[in-house]
């Protein structure tokens, strides 16, 4: 039997019945062992020293594991509330600047009255003659333009489809127009009637070069009618101006003096 069995473990007496001189205080138990190994007691002593190792090995271990990277900064998270997002406010109305005024182009003012062409043309021109006391006459286009019945352009035989033409120097506004459909004279040196005489315009047409293109006013006239004779147009612009002969008479005094005359030619803006 083993020393250490020889008591009891739990009251001390010994196991084979001897008596002892007296009771220990407390139990001291010692366990020796003949072949010098570790007792019990060592054995959990040793166990427990082992196992506290290996939980701090596990501990390092895992702390290795989820250690923080070097630098790192682990920041607790946090919940935030997303502060309501305000309806972006429209942009105020800015005042429209006033818009610019339209350009006027000033009405223009175009003459009045009397209107002078600074020019006309004839496709043909009788020649110079002489009046019953011999002086001089000449019926060149212009003749039209002066003013004076006892002038005139003149051409000879029938003139019909003939056509005479104006320029003005710039635009003008016409609202009338109008002539002597013959050569209005009276010989003042032995009183012969020239306009008897010759053949007599009966329709003439206008026409002007407007902008817009041709404008053409057709006129009748009366024959024996020695007067200026005017013919209303719609106001029209223009810068040039054609009078073309539509129709005259017959020949006067028998046939004698066939030829076609106007004496005065007039535009004006009234």
């Amino acid at each position: 039997m083993r020393g250490s069995d020889t008591f009891c473990w739990t009251c001390g007496s010994p196991r084979d019945g001897s008596e002892v001189a007296a009771a220990p205080d407390r139990l001291e138990v010692v366990d020796t062992r003949q072949d010098g190994s570790p007792s019990r007691g060592q054995s959990w002593a040793v166990i427990t020293v082992i196992a506290v190792a290996v939980v701090a090995a596990v501990g390092v271990a895992v702390w290795w594991l989820v250690r923080p990277e070097d630098g790192a900064t682990t920041v607790d998270a946090v919940t935030t509330q997303s502060a309501p997002v305000a309806a972006p406010s429209p942009d105020p109305v800015q005042p429209s600047p006033p818009a610019a005024a339209a350009a006027t182009t000033p009405a223009v003012q175009y003459p009045t009255g009397i209107l002078e062409p600074s020019r006309v043309t004839a496709p043909s021109t009788s020649p110079d003659s002489a009046d019953a006391q011999g002086r001089p006459t000449s019926y060149e286009a212009a003749n039209v333009l002066d003013a004076d019945p006892a002038t005139a352009w003149r051409t000879e035989g029938n003139a019909s489809g003939a056509s005479l033409s104006f320029t003005f120097d710039s635009a003008v506004q016409i609202t009338q127009v109008g002539l002597i459909n013959g050569f209005a004279k009276v010989d003042p040196y032995d009183g012969t009637d020239r306009y008897d005489q010759g053949r007599r315009i009966l329709s003439v047409t206008w026409t002007f070069d407007s902008p817009a293109g041709p404008v053409s006013v057709p006129q009748q006239l009366t024959d024996g009618d020695r007067d200026l004779q005017l013919v209303a147009v719609p106001a029209v612009v223009a810068a040039s101006v054609t009078l073309t002969i539509d129709s005259v008479t017959r020949p006067g005094a028998g046939g004698l003096f066939d030829r076609t005359a106007v004496s005065d030619v007039q535009f004006s803006n009234v």
